[in-house]
C-alpha cells in the first residue's frame, strides 16, 4: 500500500472514529490537528481532497463554512 492508500485509510479511519461520538462533520483542521503528528499537513490535506473526489468522503457547507463528513451522515 503507497502512503497516499495508507493516509487516505488513516483519515477514513479518523472519520469513522470520531462519527461514533456523536459529531457527524468536522472541519478539515480538525482532522489536520489529530494526524499531523504523523503525516504531513499538506498531505493531510491533499488525503481529504482526494478522499471527496472518489466519494469516500462528502463536503458539507452553510455558505460560509466547509465541512467533511462520510456519505452515510450527509
Amino acid at each position: 500500500m503507497s502512503n497516499d492508500e495508507e493516509l487516505k485509510q488513516k483519515v477514513i479511519e479518523w472519520f469513522q472514529t470520531h462519527s461514533k461520538e456523536g459529531h457527524t462533520k468536522f472541519y478539515m483542521k480538525d482532522v489536520v490537528k489529530d494526524l499531523c503528528g504523523e503525516y504531513d499537513k499538506r498531505a493531510i490535506q491533499k488525503a481529504l481532497n482526494d478522499c471527496t473526489v472518489d466519494g469516500t468522503l462528502q463536503y458539507w457547507s452553510t455558505g460560509s463554512s466547509t465541512m467533511f463528513c462520510l456519505p452515510e451522515n450527509f
